[in-house]
């Protein structure tokens, strides 16, 4: 039974009793660590305090400082500020394709989610309209949505689709919108152009993501294609700790 801490005190001091045999204190508390990361924790779960670390294993705060600091560099865990530290969620390689992020997470072995924040009609500003190839001040569907994998979040994504292209849309299931638009409006996703940039986390992306604020994003903004029509203009922010891209690279005019 996992205890305070966020972990099973039973196993951390029957792992501080072989502390003495690997090569220096800050090894061996990275190990145990690490075993109780592998044994134990899922991603999401708190370890043991730094206190309950020092008092549980018998050595100083400075080597239970750098061996976490140890862990947190490597990827295995991550330090969100005023809260503790944590095991990291999936990391994610992805390669520049067309795809859904359900389709591409389950590609992976990783369980998709989505929750939808907010989907409303609103009136195109020149931005939108640009990108969609409509007129300012026509009628788009907003959707706003935090994608997850694993329950652990991954992407925070707000897109755009034209109203007369789908009416009705706030009616239907929002959570894989390229599947609702093959299914309820025979509409497919052909093709594609994305760009993609760094930021840093603003406080209301931060809060959704659960990261600090200023923490490291990949932000994509993508616009969308069914044969000669665009369908979609989205922004989406990626946790950068999670994320990462993929291309291939070939000289200009190689096949």
């Amino acid at each position: 039974m996992p205890d305070v801490d966020g972990t099973s005190g039973g196993r951390l001091e029957l792992l501080a009793q072989n502390l003495g045999h690997a090569t220096t204190k800050r090894a061996q508390v990275r190990d145990i660590l690490s075993d109780l990361i592998d044994a134990e924790l899922h991603p999401g779960d708190a370890i043991p305090s730094e206190r309950a670390l020092v008092v549980r294993l018998g050595v100083s705060r400075v080597t239970v400082r750098q061996a976490i600091a140890d862990l947190v560099e490597a990827g295995a865990l991550e330090r969100v500020h005023g809260k503790g530290t944590y095991v990291t969620g999936p990391q994610v390689d992805s390669r520049l394709h067309l795809t859904s992020f359900s389709r591409e997470m389950r590609a992976r072995g990783l369980e998709p989610a989505t929750v939808v924040l907010a989907a409303s009609e609103i009136e195109a500003d020149d931005e939108i309209a640009f990108a969609l190839r409509i007129r300012p001040m026509d009628k788009v569907v907003r959707v706003e949505r935090l994608r997850t994998a694993d329950s652990s979040p991954m992407a925070y994504e707000v897109g755009y689709y034209p109203s007369a292209l789908f009416p009705g849309l706030l009616d239907r299931e929002l959570g894989s919108l390229y599947d609702v638009f093959a299914s309820e409006y025979g509409v497919v996703v052909t093709n594609g152009e994305q760009t993609v940039r760094a930021e840093a986390a603003d406080r209301q992306r931060a809060q959704i993501l659960g990261l600090t604020k200023r923490a490291p994003l990949l932000v994509t903004e993508r616009v969308t294609w069914s044969s000669e029509r665009i369908i979609e203009f989205s922004i989406s922010s990626y946790r950068a700790d999670r994320y990462r891209i993929h291309m291939a690279i070939t000289p200009r005019g190689a096949r």
